[in-house]
């Protein structure tokens, strides 16, 4: 359900989430979604980071939520289906 997170309508086309088949076959896609303001953001992706969970490059960029002082970015992971 993340149409939740998104406004009824977003400023610019370019900051719509493109949602991308698994890349092989017996793959599922996981998205994990941090939220809240950008620096909160920004300082649990650098915790996940430093734990070794994921690179800060392999987040999305910040994406608006529709609320105000509130971002949230997208980490993409592919697991094997079971």
């Amino acid at each position: 359900m993340p149409q939740a997170f998104l406004p009824a309508t977003l400023p610019d086309s370019a900051l719509q989430v493109t949602i991308e088949p698994a890349a092989e076959p017996g793959r599922e896609v996981i998205r994990i979604l941090v939220i809240g303001t950008a620096r909160g953001v920004e300082r649990i992706i650098h915790e996940l980071y430093r734990l070794g969970f994921a690179e800060v490059r392999e987040w999305s960029k910040p994406q608006p939520t529709g609320r105000d002082n509130e971002v949230m970015r997208v980490l993409t992971r592919y697991v094997l289906a079971e």
